[in-house]
């Protein structure tokens, strides 16, 4: 990778001046881009008065956060195909992919190299992005919405490796796909006779909101126990794609989930569950996304725009921001501010304030910093990215100078992720670092807990969406390095302020989830998750689990031992496979592990085919017929798979193979526990089993206690298993025997 250095003319001269000297761009055709469409796109550039000389560069670079199409420029029968032409008589142009071709967050680029002779003033080139010339079906755009995404050029005029970004650089709007399911949110917990909101929205295939849809949807619950509901709602065009309806009561208590239906028959939604109490406890369940970052630094759209995505379209309670701090300076820092202080509404929404202390990973690694009061101060742990430097004696480098400098405050709490850069768990604050990320977009990363158990640390879990497309709380994985939906967390706190909502975090009384709204009531000797106490007998556990989707395994693990699982013997299918795959490649940015490949069936004869877990329309089965299966799958650290149906006899055989593992199996072997292949890495593995049938139900409840208790304190901890594959993990007990 080239060096890349850019110029600032405008401290000395007009946007008219720098055009005139280094050209211009144009995007074609005109009009908004539908979000994830496949398509061809042309930027033409214009040279200046200076023109290109030769060994000089024209790039055109994309944010960070953008899955549009990887540009190749290799194959032109194939998807994403780009090529660049001149009209120019004196030179000639090479295009080529520079993943890091330029500095964050405008770090992938499309270089342009001049050779042969200069590029001439007036003379032009023509990028055009999926060309469909040699047989390639076209490029995919950007598969979330963006008001404004940027082609952002950057001239090098004299082939010196400086660079000066032209003030009109093209810009196009990214709008949502036709609706294709619809979505309900219930809160968590609610009260008979007492007011609720049930919110329900359309959504493209994406996972974006879905602004312009007109249908008409019904509303159902099936035991008419919830009055107000309306039975018909035609979406207007004020309502962009979402509807909050408020006033919605509980005639008695119990567990209640909402069904939209579209009344064309497209397509239809279910809502989370919600528990319908009497009376209420000490505490109450509030949803959270509290990880995500937003234009101002390597995300989409605005802060505000951020936190009012949060409260409206994904009806969440709280939500938090965290910039990467290198890029935050003291004009962002400050709106970051007013925008959450504006958007923290007591009672109905909090939002934090705070930052991402962006450390490398030899000085710790990813922190989340929040403040629970309406002012924060930057301790960074660089200006890597900020020209002020009038400040620099406030960074706090390695982070166990952070954890020194923010001792003892009470105002604050930290939160250990996994993004780009792992935390390193052997940097730890017992006092300001209460519990651990373990799943964001980026992935699952229950070695978190595991190794914080290992450690003696005393944490609880949560999860986020670390989101940078701008949908906090439905943070879709889209088509690029974010493998999975966002995470959620569930926090038990006593009201709906940052006080509350903090007080509950540094108890660790929280649960995580992969993204479903999974309702999980547990307790130990009486003591909600988190608690940490001594006892001299055998603790007791109390277990509530309502599943967004039916229950296949719930498990109590004492420490990184699994201790007892429900059920206890897995009944399963006579005739249906699941094979699956899990893991990451390492712990670090390269952790995404490619799954590509194929099941065939030799003896036998496949029935049916779906998909197993499956993150995003990027991923999936490919073809099958009555022999053979073929998929694409990532995974970075959670489970993808199939679901395969067979018509099988005593000597069916079943061959697997794929990049990272390959297998072979006869179908009778595998009538009780299946085969389970370890493939290196973190958690890499590949497992042929039949379906377990679960609990057959999406309700559980149970009281258990073990036989002993050994001496020494031990966590105890919580895991759910859908049969989608969806999971929730709770914070541990830390109980002294």
């Amino acid at each position: 990778m080239t060096s890349r250095i850019e110029l600032n003319p405008l401290v000395e001269m007009g946007e008219e001046q720098i055009e005139t000297l280094y050209g211009s761009a144009t995007f074609s055709p005109a009009g908004a881009v539908t979000a994830g469409s496949w398509g061809t796109w042309r930027l033409r550039y214009t040279a200046g008065s200076y023109g290109i000389d030769e060994n000089g560069t024209l790039l055109v670079a994309w944010r960070f956060a953008t899955d549009w199409g990887t540009p190749q420029t290799s194959d032109a029968s194939a998807p994403n195909h780009v090529s660049a032409t001149t009209d120019s008589r004196s030179c000639k142009v090479a295009c080529r992919y520079d993943p890091k071709g330029y500095v964050r967050p405008w770090r992938a680029c499309l270089a342009i190299d001049i050779f042969d002779g200069p590029l001439l003033p007036g003379e032009t080139i023509v990028i055009t992005y999926g060309d469909r010339s040699g047989a390639s079906p076209g490029t995919r755009a950007q598969t979330f919405v963006e008001k404004a995404f940027c082609f952002r050029a950057l001239v090098d005029a004299q082939g010196s490796g400086q660079y000066v970004t032209l003030p009109g650089s093209p810009t196009t709007e990214i709008v949502a796909g036709e609706a294709e399911r619809l979505v309900a949110i219930l809160p968590g917990e609610a009260r008979t006779g007492r007011p609720f909101d049930l919110v329900v929205k359309a959504e493209d295939g994406w996972g974006n909101p879905a602004t312009g849809y007109g249908g008409t949807v019904a509303l159902e619950e099936a035991s008419d126990s919830i009055a107000n509901l309306p039975v018909r709602y035609t979406f207007q065009a004020g309502d962009r794609g979402v509807r909050r309806f408020g006033n919605c009561i509980a005639n008695r208590p119990g567990i209640f989930t909402i069904h939209a239906r579209a009344l064309d028959g497209a397509f239809a939604g279910e809502s989370n569950p919600v528990r319908v109490i009497g009376e209420s406890g000490p505490h109450r369940p509030f949803w959270a996304d509290l990880h995500g970052q937003s234009g101002e630094t390597v995300g989409t759209n605005s802060v505000r725009d951020y936190f009012a995505f949060a409260r409206e379209y994904s009806a969440l309670d709280v939500s938090g921001h965290q910039g990467n701090d290198f890029q935050i300076s003291a004009e962002i820092w400050e709106e970051i501010l007013a925008a959450a202080n504006d958007a923290n509404e007591p009672g109905r929404f909090v939002a934090f304030a705070g930052y991402e202390w962006s450390g490398n990973s030899a000085g710790g690694g990813d922190r989340n910093v929040y403040f629970l009061g309406s002012e924060g101060e930057l301790l960074r742990s660089s200006h890597a990215q900020i020209g002020d430097l009038s400040d620099l004696a406030k960074d706090r480098y390695p982070v166990s100078n952070l954890h020194e400098a923010l001792a003892g405050r009470s105002d604050l709490f930290i939160i250990p992720h996994v993004g780009g850069r792992p935390s390193d768990l052997a940097f730890h604050s017992a006092t300001l670092e209460p519990v651990v990320e373990l799943y964001s977009s980026w992935g699952e990363f229950e070695w978190m807990l595991r190794e914080s158990i290992a450690r003696g640390y005393h944490v609880g879990v949560v999860a986020g969406s670390d989101g940078h497309k701008g949908r906090p709380g439905s943070s879709y994985p889209g088509a690029s390095t974010f493998g999975v939906f966002g995470g959620l967390t569930c926090i038990m706190a006593s009201e709906l302020t940052r006080s509350a909502i903090g007080e509950a975090l540094m108890a660790r009384r929280c649960y995580a989830t992969s993204g479903q709204r999974i309702i999980v009531q547990a307790c130990c000797e009486g003591r909600p998750v988190g608690s940490r106490f001594s006892l001299g007998r055998p603790p007791a556990f109390d277990l509530e689990i309502v599943g967004t989707g039916e229950l296949e395994q719930i498990e109590l693990w004492r420490g990184n031992g699994l201790l007892q699982c429900w059920p206890a013997i897995q009944e399963r299918s006579p005739d249906q496979l699941r094979l699956s795959w899990k893991g990451a490649r390492v712990r670090g940015r390269a952790r995404i592990a490619r799954w590509d490949g194929t099941l065939s069936v030799e003896r036998g004869r496949i029935l049916a085919v779906e998909g197993y877990a499956f993150d995003s329309p990027a991923e999936g089965v490919e073809a099958w017929d009555a022999g053979r299966v073929s998929w694409r799958s990532i995974t970075t650290g959670d489970s993808d798979g199939i679901l395969v149906t067979l018509e099988a006899q005593a000597d069916t055989h079943l061959a697997v193979d794929t990049p990272l593992v390959s297998a072979e199996a006869p179908w009778s072997d595998l009538a009780d526990q299946g085969l389970r292949i370890a493939a290196g890495g973190v958690d890499l593995e590949l497992t042929m089993e039949r379906r377990p049938l679960g609990l057959k139900a999406r309700h559980f409840r149970t009281s258990y206690r073990p036989a002993d208790s050994p001496a020494g304190e031990h966590a105890y901890w919580i895991r759910v298993l859908q049969a989608d594959g969806a999971k929730a993990w709770t914070s541990p007990w830390y109980v002294t025997h």
